[in-house]
């Protein structure tokens, strides 16, 4: 089940969605095979075991089924974002709640990973916010570098966003000067080529073909 799209803001970009990794699911489901394989052999394997002790056994797969049944759900309804605009750690069981942090207040972030986890592929993440320097740790993430790879991606090219706006759009309105100037000079320039038909520099020819070519301008 993907994540709810009714919990995005409106045109918010998903750029990171994960659940936690598999690790999240392996003692619950690992304390069950154990249990199973147990019930197995005091069941089927071993004969004349106590009859308390295989209902203690049986008891305590049953009650390590509900366990991993109930990770399982909690798996698959748990959710690691990361979009343009925030980084978002959403739980849905019993009810949908959430840990997010605006992108802009992320300070910096560690991935954090023992030799177990750099094998398997998962690790924490801390990250520190700007303001007072609060940390939020995120367990069990999937692939954590690439996570924070794609984080710091998102903070520089929003970091460029700021900067292209701040910026005044000079191109246009060197644009609309190359438009309006010339209309506005023509008339000084016919007047200063008659200046020079009176000194004698240019014939009354030259003036009216210089005259003409500019007045096609306007």
């Amino acid at each position: 089940m993907p994540f709810p799209a009714r919990l995005l803001s409106v045109d918010e970009e998903v750029a990171v969605e994960t659940r936690p990794h598999w690790t999240y699911l392996s003692a619950q489901f690992g304390a069950l095979v154990v249990l199973v394989v147990a019930v197995i052999c005091v069941t089927v394997v071993v004969d004349g075991f106590p009859l308390p002790a295989i209902a203690v056994i049986g008891a305590m797969a049953g009650v390590s089924a509900v366990a991993a049944g109930t990770r399982m759900v909690r798996w698959a309804n748990t959710f690691y974002l990361v979009t343009d605009r925030r980084i978002v750690y959403w739980k849905g069981v019993p009810r949908w709640r959430g840990i997010e942090l605006r992108l802009d207040l992320v300070d910096e972030i560690d991935a954090n990973q023992t030799m177990w986890g750099r094998l398997a592929g998962v690790g924490t993440l801390a990250v520190r916010s700007v303001v007072e320097g609060h940390v939020r740790n995120l367990s069990f993430v999937p692939r954590p570098g690439a996570v924070r790879h794609e984080v710091y991606r998102l903070l520089r090219e929003a970091e460029r966003r700021a900067i292209a706006d701040s910026l005044p759009n000079e191109p246009a309105e060197a644009t609309h000067d190359e438009t309006v100037a010339p209309h506005l000079d023509i008339p000084d320039q016919i007047r200063k080529l008659y200046e020079l038909v009176e000194l004698g520099i240019l014939s009354e020819a030259e003036f009216e073909e210089k005259k003409q070519d500019l007045l096609g301008r306007l």
